[in-house]
């Protein structure tokens, strides 16, 4: 048997679209310093949250050997 989601329990919340989430996330970057936004994306954002990031504030973006540093490490650990 399944475990029913939280969702399902409380019919009065509901999840956010993907606009809404865009759209809060983007909002909560604004609020933040450039330099706050670089450690975020190194430590507490998602893939999503990261690419996000990257499309809107881009020259803020830490680039490695020409990829952007996420990517650029993610590969250098695939090297062994």
């Amino acid at each position: 048997m399944r475990v029913s989601e939280p969702r399902s329990l409380d019919p009065l919340r509901r999840t956010l679209t993907t606009a809404e989430r865009r759209t809060a996330f983007l909002a909560q970057l604004s609020r933040m310093s450039p330099e706050e936004r670089l450690r975020a994306s190194r430590y507490e954002f998602d893939r999503w949250q990261r690419s996000l990031w990257a499309g809107r504030y881009p020259e803020e973006v830490p680039i490695v050997n020409g990829e952007v540093e996420w990517i650029a490490l993610r590969l250098a650990d695939n090297l062994d």
